[in-house]
């Protein structure tokens, strides 16, 4: 390929480096779709939204990748922190007054996303954030439809409910989704999503991801209460994975429903630790986990815990060899050699949702959707 052509197809697809500042000039009341091609005009979203604009009933898409930082060392920004330091899209907060006696009284305030967002498969880069509070991410607090949508070398670093893509996802959808980087936090913390009650279809993640409770590497906790059910199929999760209680190399905690899934990263905590789910409490059918796993107490290779036998966790398997671990009850164990083989997945779709192949996934099953 020539140079001219590879050098006119980096400028046609890659916006400059943000400036700092948020553009909002794109933005009319009266129109229902817009295109973003630029880091300010993101930061327009942000701003809008962070200031009561919930974009329901609109759609923001992408028509360009967007960067807002210089990715060369994004690595170390643990240590040395970029220019541009992103405020979330979305938040929720408590703000606590006072008290009269013994009874505290303040103010719930939020501001969510409650539009689709569509990346049209374009990424956004360099997501630097670096806070104490709550709701981290590139949008922190959503109940939308997000999609096509890739965040790449970012680094994500916020108290509970942090995730790459969204800290608090509160229904909607995700999907065709992706996170690759770093994402630190406290409680319900996940490569892609802290915390989802919504659906998260065809996604993944991959990096690193560290916290203390409630940690996954693709989703933190995945919940279910009254008639919200979260749902996950067809994504996987390749993040290393490292907490206190709740650690799983796919989900922290499990509530919902997760089916056609897989993680392969390393696992490490104290208790409630497992190659795919920390605690279950949910069901998980048709998935597999790969990678090792260590922690002290209630370790499993497939699932740490299964919450007073209230999970359902069926037709999923995990590598005795590769986990570490030989527990059986919340998934069967088999030798890496078995777990390379079609026939040990019994009721797995291999001709429309998984594939086979000795050449890809290290012969692991792959899903189709990858």
């Amino acid at each position: 390929m020539p140079t001219l052509f590879l050098l006119l197809l980096t400028v046609a697809t890659y916006a400059s480096v943000w400036n700092g500042k948020a553009d909002t000039k794109w933005y009319k009341d009266s129109e229902s779709e817009f295109t973003i091609t630029t880091p300010e005009q993101l930061a327009g979203l942000a701003k809008l939204v962070n200031k009561g604009n919930d974009f329901k009933g609109k759609t923001i898409k992408l028509g360009a990748n967007i960067m807002l930082n210089d990715t060369a060392n994004w690595q170390n920004w643990d240590k040395k922190k970029p220019k541009n330091k992103w405020k979330p899209i979305g938040y929720y907060k408590y703000t606590r007054y006072g008290n009269i006696g013994p009874v505290l009284f303040g103010n719930n305030e939020y501001n969510p996303f409650l539009g689709t967002f569509d990346g049209n498969g374009f990424t956004v880069s360099g997501v630097y954030v670096n806070q104490s509070d709550p709701y981290a991410g590139l949008f922190g607090y959503a109940i939308a439809n997000i999609k096509n949508l890739g965040v790449t070398a970012s680094y994500i670093k916020g108290d509970s409910y942090t995730g790459g893509l969204v800290g608090n996802f509160m229904d909607g959808t995700i999907s065709n989704c992706y996170f690759s980087g770093t994402v630190i936090g406290s409680l319900f913390v996940g490569g892609l999503t802290g915390w989802s009650k919504g659906k998260v279809i065809d996604s993944y993640s991959t990096g690193v991801v560290t916290g203390k409770e409630r940690v996954g590497g693709l989703v933190g906790f995945n919940e279910k209460i009254d008639v919200d059910l979260g749902e996950i199929s067809n994504s996987y999760s390749t993040a290393a994975v490292t907490g206190n209680e709740a650690v799983g190399g796919f989900v922290g905690w499990h509530k919902g429903k997760i089916s056609s899934s897989y993680s392969s990263g390393v696992v490490s905590g104290d208790s409630v630790v497992g190659g795919f789910a920390g605690g279950v409490r949910g069901e998980i059918t048709n998935s597999y986990s790969i990678g090792a796993v260590a922690g002290n107490s209630e370790l499993g290779g497939f699932a740490g815990s299964n919450w007073k036998d209230e999970g359902v966790i069926k037709n999923c398997y995990y590598s005795i060899e590769a986990s570490g671990q030989s527990d059986s009850g919340k998934g069967e164990g088999k030798s890496t050699a078995e777990m390379k083989r079609k026939e040990t997945y019994n009721d797995w779709d291999f001709n429309k949702t998984w594939g086979i192949d000795s050449k890809v996934n290290g012969g692991y099953p792959h899903l189709r959707t990858e």
